[in-house]
């Protein structure tokens, strides 16, 4: 099925305010750029803190490299199945339901006790990170039109 852009842009426009369309727009925008930040930050800071952890959990270099690679697998597979959880029940739901799996696991990793535990942690952790993205870029197509739709994805990655 084909839909017009003139079409999609007056489909875009109904969801957003009448009053002030274009200051809700970029707030939602703002927003996601915040969200987008803090899935990166998250992200990386287990690298930053992996020297300390290689001495406090005696790791193998190879050990470590699967802990790391926990994170990018499970984000890799659920990225997909994550995107299509904000297509069925919408993304401001799925989002905030992915925020807080990601601080829960967050808070975790510091409860670990050892390679099997931290290795769960971040497994879970990138799967319930995965969606991030999909959901932010979802929520960007039905806030923006189409010709602002490049420039707004660049605001959020």
């Amino acid at each position: 099925m084909q839909v017009s852009k003139a079409a999609n842009d007056a489909f875009v426009l109904q969801g957003v305010s009448a009053l002030s369309p274009t200051r809700a727009r970029y707030k939602v925008l703002s927003l996601l750029f915040v969200l987008a930040s803090l899935t990166y930050l998250d992200r990386l800071c287990i690298s930053a803190a992996a020297p300390a952890i290689i001495q406090e959990f005696n790791f193998t270099p190879v050990q470590m490299g699967y802990i790391f690679s926990a994170f990018t697998f499970a984000y890799a597979l659920f990225e997909i199945p994550s995107g299509w959880l904000g297509d069925r029940f919408g993304t401001r739901q799925a989002l905030t339901r992915i925020v807080l799996w990601w601080s829960a696991f967050t808070m975790l990793t510091g409860a670990t006790v050892g390679f099997a535990s931290l290795f769960i942690v971040r497994l879970l952790f990138g799967a319930g990170e995965a969606g991030a993205i999909p959901n932010s870029a979802s929520t960007v197509a039905r806030w923006f039109p189409t010709a602002q739709r490049g420039r707004a994805m660049g605001g959020v990655c």
